[in-house]
Order: structure tokens, then C-alpha cells, then sequence
């Protein structure tokens, strides 16, 4: 049944006029197509920069973690502090570093060690930063005036 029925479809199809478009047809018709691709690249291009507007607006509005100032840390406001005094005294000459300083120096860093390690809260590291802090600036005072440490 297929078969007659294409073979009528052909018969009908062979039997209509021969149709030669105008010649400025190509010309309109190129121009259609012309200005759908413009279309869809406009579009495409809105949309991307649609979507961009989008997700900025989103990063904007998320709200953000909020971050303590360091001003009102006052554990990390010695730890900084701490950091400046090692460079000052890492850039002294501390060829004649007093020996008993670096002793307390140390026992100070063990303490703070063994406070880390056991979970320590930051009542109990406040006091610990701020004795490193001490030493460091009596070892910074000593190696600047070139003096010796002593302890009686």
C-alpha cells in the first residue's frame, strides 16, 4: 500500500507548474536569516549578561561571615604582637644573647605548646602569649643596650 501511494504523491507532485522564484528572493530571503542569527546573538548575549547581573546580585546580597576586627581579639592582638617582637629580635645582632632570656624564652614556648595541645581555652593562653611577649621585649632590650642578663 505504500507503494501506490507514493507513486500518486509523485504523479501529483510532477504535475505542478514549474516555479522559478523572482530573483531578488535569494536577497530576502538572506536578509531573513541575517537578522535571525543578529536576533539570537543579541539574546544569547542579553541572557549571559542577565545571568552575570544575576549572580553578582546574589554574591552581594549573601550574607557574609562575619569577621571579628583584630582590635577586639585580644588574643590575637598578642600573637601579633609576639610575631613583631621575634622579627625584631631575629634582626638584633644577639651574638651576646644572654643565655638565661632564651632559657625563659623557651619554657615560655613549651608552656604554650602543652596549652595548644590539651585544647586550651583563650582565658588560659592570654596569660601565656603575654609572658612570651615579655621576654621577648627584655631579651630585644638587653641585645639592644648590649648588656647581660642576670638573675640572682
Amino acid at each position: 500500500m505504500a507503494e501506490p501511494e507514493l507513486s500518486l504523491k509523485s504523479l501529483r507532485l510532477a504535475a505542478l507548474p514549474e516555479f522559478d522564484p523572482p530573483p531578488q528572493l535569494w536577497a530576502r530571503i538572506e536578509a531573513a536569516h541575517r537578522r535571525r542569527r543578529q536576533r539570537r546573538r543579541l539574546v544569547q548575549w542579553g541572557a549571559g549578561m542577565a545571568a552575570v547581573l544575576a549572580l553578582a546580585a546574589i554574591v552581594t546580597w549573601l550574607p557574609s561571615t562575619p569577621t571579628a576586627p583584630a582590635a577586639a581579639n585580644p588574643l590575637a592582638q598578642l600573637q601579633r604582637q609576639s610575631h613583631e617582637l621575634e622579627q625584631r629580635y631575629a634582626g638584633l645582632e644577639a651574638a651576646a644573647a644572654a643565655l638565661d632570656g632564651e632559657t625563659e624564652l623557651s619554657a615560655a614556648e613549651l608552656a604554650l605548646q602543652r596549652a595548644y595541645d590539651r585544647g586550651a581555652s583563650a582565658e588560659e593562653l592570654l596569660p601565656l602569649w603575654q609572658q612570651r611577649n615579655e621576654v621577648l621585649s627584655g631579651l630585644i632590650a638587653v641585645a639592644a643596650d648590649g648588656a647581660q642578663l642576670t638573675r640572682i
